[in-house]
């Protein structure tokens, strides 16, 4: 390569790098700038390239000509034709140029044409089996062309996906972005699974993202920010979900679900508060000695059922404020008395208000419930080894505490009107994993 294309590769290197630590580099009311910023140094750029380029057509390598061009214009987010022309004419005089195999597939990614960049990087990767770069674009190749595909063929490609993140992180164990692909792997197979084998998966995908965003660059990234939140929101790790949905949109305030979802949840959280609150003083006081003698009633009829007989999680009831937290090895009798609307799904779990014979009310939340399927207000539900969580938010100047109990497994953990859930009711959560190639 001559000294003149060495200086325009090294000039381009340096405004990737510019666009990468941007945020880093820049104070806080410039970042919404980003895009124009580096939109004029790319045409600044352009310019002294193709002045410099032209001048020496005949000397030059035409297949790095092409290549720098089309490298160049692809940092933009959107699509452009003039890449797809630069770089497939790079690739006419030199097919095994890597970095221009790897650039198309990017360029057919932004067109959302998902197969023809799949082949870009798997061309690549015959090439060199080890690019790590084609390694993880193409584990996002297989996660989101799922259009069609039986949900067997689907675990099939989120697990050979994995593999591929893995592969990369082999590669390169501090390369960070890789870190995050096998994280959004992980958390779209979380979704997938059934619940006994989450909890290992939740922890693997929180460990990525973890390892991820030990990286200040990506510590920036907006889509990994946004899909570490899921994770933690999953976990009910509630006020670093939200902080990092306000971190994400402090780099991306165009897009608005960030904050969106943000708010949406700080208002879920204040109608949990005054729900409970509401519960106690609303009703009425003839209903609600009405509920509390048909609860103890039900509490006498188990205590009986269970006496002499072999112990069923001790033969116990207890009342919500004789509950530990976490596990309980008892059976809680209840009523449910209200339900927290959650119109845009933001929730993993169905929220509802239930109160015991004592009068005492405490949220509940249900996960893996179809809509409209579950228990209604109204009903009595007897859950079996209560677990119970106390939770402390706060965000800026609001706070919220309030406990609540966790049924993750329905089918196992909980009776509606003495009778069993049945499995129509029951489905694994769906998220969308924001996919992003690198």
């Amino acid at each position: 390569m001559s000294t003149g294309l060495e200086i325009i590769r090294g000039k381009i290197s340096d405004l990737y790098r510019y666009r990468d630590e941007y945020f880093l580099q820049t104070n806080e009311h410039e970042w919404p700038q980003k895009r124009s910023a580096i939109e004029t140094k790319v045409m600044v750029c352009y310019s002294e390239i193709c002045k410099e380029l032209e001048n020496h057509i005949n000397h030059v390598d035409k297949a790095e000509y092409y290549f720098l061009k089309g490298w160049l214009l692809n940092i933009r987010d959107q699509y452009d034709p003039n890449v797809f022309e630069s770089l497939t004419k790079s690739i006419k005089f030199r097919p095994d140029n890597q970095q221009a195999w790897l650039e198309l597939g990017e360029c057919y990614f932004k067109k959302q044409q998902l197969n023809l960049a799949k082949n870009c990087f798997e061309k690549v990767l015959q090439l060199n089996p080890m690019e790590k770069r084609a390694l993880r674009n193409l584990s996002i190749m297989l996660r989101s062309n799922q259009c069609g595909r039986s949900l067997e063929e689907k675990h099939h490609d989120i697990v050979k996906s994995i593999e591929l993140a893995k592969k990369a992180v082999e590669c390169d164990v501090n390369d960070s972005d890789s870190w995050a692909i096998l994280g959004n792997a992980y958390l779209t197979l979380l979704f997938m699974s059934s619940i006994g084998s989450r909890s290992d998966l939740l922890d693997r995908c929180k460990s990525a993202y973890q390892k991820a965003i030990n990286d200040p660059i990506v510590r920036t990234k907006s889509d990994v920010l946004f899909n570490y939140s899921t994770v933690l929101q999953y976990d009910e790790e509630f006020e670093q979900a939200i902080q990092c949905l306000h971190d994400a949109y402090r780099y991306d305030s165009e897009w608005l679900e960030l904050t969106n979802k943000k708010q949406r949840l700080l208002n879920l959280f204040a109608d949990i508060c005054h729900g409970n609150k509401l519960d106690r003083t609303v009703i009425k006081a003839k209903k609600l000695s009405s509920i509390k003698e048909q609860l103890q009633s039900e509490e006498s009829r188990l205590k009986c059922q269970f006496e002499n007989k072999e112990k069923f999680f001790n033969g116990q009831t207890k009342l919500i404020d004789e509950l530990c937290e976490k596990a309980n090895d008892c059976l809680l009798v209840c009523r449910i008395v209200s339900y927290v609307s959650d119109p845009h799904n933001i929730f993993f779990s169905s929220i509802y208000i239930t109160i015991d014979s004592r009068g005492h009310t405490i949220t509940l939340f249900v996960y893996d419930l179809v809509k409209n399927k579950g228990p209604r207000p109204g009903d009595t539900l007897l859950i079996i080894k209560p677990y119970l969580k106390e939770y402390r938010i706060k965000f800026e100047e609001q706070e919220f505490q309030f406990k609540a109990l966790r049924i993750v497994d329905p089918l196992q953990e909980m009776l509606i009107n003495n009778m069993p859930i049945t499995k129509d009711c029951v489905a694994i959560p769906t998220i969308n994993v924001t996919l992003k190639s690198d």
